[in-house]
């Protein structure tokens, strides 16, 4: 196609345009950034470089803690460093601040620079530190409510050591901070410096406007959807009319999150115009959803592959009631229970569970099968401290007994052991627990005391007869020891006696073995074939961290015994060895190898490879 004349012209008029355009707009960026190359090869040329630092004059404050504070440096072997003097000016105001800071009230620092060959400068600075003020007085003026005694332990301003503005500040916020937690949360509190020149002191003044305590108002819960108002009220250390208390608010927001309803609390007074002194109390809340389905799988050396799943409503009818049902199997344990938790049960800090379960147990002499229902009241003490009581009427079956079982209990009057029987049980636990963390403590003790006692009064069957008093105790202690490894012990202590016919249930009968207990032994391998009536075990363990590993030794020990009297040190098994822990997403992951040396419960023929074990599993054994 033929372009015409007047067709060419708007093509020729926009080339034009758009040459002019591009060099108008494009070269002053073009400039700029040749500039800004070359600019710093020019600025080599006329900057010096810095050969050394000199600091003179200071007599309290030594020379490397000074270079710290200033910017300017020396620079290295193969990069030197150019003068700047903006960032001398700032250094020397620093030094000076740090001087002014540490009592030099009347400090005065300056910089010069000394021209060597080859374009190099030393810069020196020059300090004229004057005299050190020291504090004469602190004095406390306006106090009312709060004890001076009180304000003085916790200032760290003192007469007769050097004055420190910085310590001053604190001591300021501390007076604060005191303040709010006696409900004086409009105080407000100015600090005064009165200087002597001729003794070079300083007297300190705090003024206190203390105002009136304030008292929680009206309470008002914010961000609720689902939950009715009382779930957080009943949860809350803090009511109407109280004396605000910083520390009683802290727990109230624990408490609201253990509840494991909320992803946000927020506690706070409101600010108030009013003449009164009461504030209301501001509680803001985010939900979590209430209902939770959760499963997972594991390996562990003991009971192989096992399963897991738990369906949950956490806040049923608003209430803050949960009922769910949870499912586990391995080759060991298979479990199912369902149940519904109320807390705060009769209007108290107590938890209330009802529950319905279903367990079968795998052990190495018999197969035990047990179905029933379980009452548990729990009720916490204080934060580290929780008692609970629980009631449980269930059916027991023993089967699948051992030959090496049968034979011993043959002719023997046993009978009431073997057979099914129904069982009620109440038993009573008091915990203590002060771990820094559940899965890999560092720090802390754990110890449990647990008492049970079956009786036909608590709905035993009465053709079986059999009245049983079982107790159980563990401690457990975590040693951190600094730079060296950590140390870990547990002891535990079991303890079983029949209290009609002296006849013990299969399935009470105390064996010990395994990860859990004595390693270098197979679960419930001491005490085989048919346990004992009293039993020790302790486990102990150096830890080394050695980065994102920690590498554990161990050495355990325990026995079981068939009576408390002829329990002797030599029923005692020792097991040792050592593992490995690995921190991952999913937790710690822990892998030990024990031993144990050859003895009476090992077949004549046993080697080493038959007395090692290995162990996995998730978290720290203890």
């Amino acid at each position: 196609m033929r372009v015409s004349s007047t067709d060419s012209m708007p093509l020729t008029a926009f080339s034009v345009f758009s040459a002019s355009a591009v060099f108008r707009h494009f070269f002053p960026a073009f400039f700029s950034l040749l500039l800004f190359v070359v600019r710093p090869c020019l600025g080599q040329t006329q900057s010096p470089v810095i050969d050394r630092i000199v600091v003179e004059g200071n007599t309290f404050i030594n020379e490397d803690r000074i270079k710290d504070l200033m910017i300017t440096k020396t620079g290295g072997l193969f990069r030197k460093k150019q003068l700047n003097q903006a960032l001398l000016r700032a250094d020397v105001n620093a030094i000076e601040n740090f001087y002014r800071n540490s009592g030099f009230l009347s400090v005065r620092v300056r910089s010069t620079r000394d021209a060597l060959r080859e374009n190099r400068v030393v810069v020196r600075i020059a300090i004229d530190e004057g005299p050190r003020y020291r504090v004469r007085t602190v004095a406390i003026v306006g106090n009312r409510y709060l004890a001076e005694d009180d304000i003085r332990k916790n200032l760290l301003t003192k007469a007769g050591l050097p004055y420190y503005q910085l310590f001053a500040a604190a001591d300021k916020r501390a007076i604060a901070a005191l303040a709010e937690r006696h409900a004086l949360l409009d105080a407000e509190t100015r600090l005064e410096q009165t200087l002597s020149e001729a003794d070079t002191s300083i007297t300190v003044t705090f003024f206190i406007d203390e105002g009136e305590p304030s008292r929680v108002g009206e309470i008002r819960v914010r961000g609720l959807q689902k939950t009715h108002p009382f779930v957080v009220l009943r949860e809350l250390e803090l009511r109407k009319g109280d004396l605000y208390d910083n520390s009683k608010m802290a727990r109230s927001q624990t408490r609201l999150f253990q509840t494991g309803l909320f992803r946000s609390v927020r506690m706070e007074p409101a600010r108030s115009d009013s003449a009164t002194h009461a504030r209301d109390l501001l509680v803001s809340v985010i939900e979590l959803p209430g209902g939770e389905f959760s499963f997972g799988g594991g390996f562990a050396s003991v009971e192989r592959f096992r399963g897991s799943f738990s369906i949950a409503h956490r806040n049923f009818l608003g209430r803050a009631i949960t009922i769910g049902t949870n499912a586990q199997a391995s080759l060991l344990v298979q479990q199912v229970d369902a149940g519904i938790t109320q807390p705060w049960l009769f209007k108290t800090r107590t938890t209330g569970t009802l529950r319905g379960f279903f367990t079968r147990q795998d052990r190495r002499s018999h197969i035990q099968r047990e179905f029933g229902a379980s009452i548990i009241g729990v009720r916490e003490l204080s934060r580290a401290l929780r008692s609970q009581t629980t009631y449980t009427i269930k059916n027991v079956r023993v089967t699948s007994l051992s030959d090496s079982l049968t034979a011993i209990l043959q002719g023997s009057s046993v009978a009431d052991s073997l057979r099914s029987r129904r069982e009620g049980s109440l038993t009573q636990l008091v915990l203590y627990d002060t771990r820094d963390d559940l899965l890999n403590p560092t720090q802390g003790m754990f110890s449990q005391v647990q008492a049970n006692l079956a009786s036909p009064w608590l709905g035993s069957s009465s053709a079986n007869q059999n009245s049983t008093l079982t107790l159980n105790g563990v401690l457990r202690k975590y040693i951190p020891l600094g730079r060296f490894p950590d140390i870990a012990t547990s002891v535990s202590f079991g303890y079983v006696r029949a209290l009609s016919k002296g006849v013990i249930p299969l399935d009470k009968r105390l064996l010990l073995g395994g990860d859990k207990s004595v390693r270098g032994y197979a679960i419930h391998q001491i005490g085989q074939p048919d346990g004992g009536v009293v039993a020790f075990s302790s486990q102990n363990e150096i830890r080394i961290p050695v980065g994102s590993l920690l590498f554990a030794g161990f050495v355990d020990l325990g026995g079981t015994g068939k009576t408390l009297a002829s329990f002797v040190l030599n029923d005692i098994q020792i097991g040792y060895g050592g593992g490995l822990r690995i921190g991952t997403p999913i937790g710690m992951i822990r892998g030990d190898i024990g031993f144990h040396p050859k003895g009476d419960i090992d077949p004549p023929t046993a080697g080493l490879y038959e007395r090692t074990y290995f162990y996995f599993g998730l978290g720290q054994a203890f």
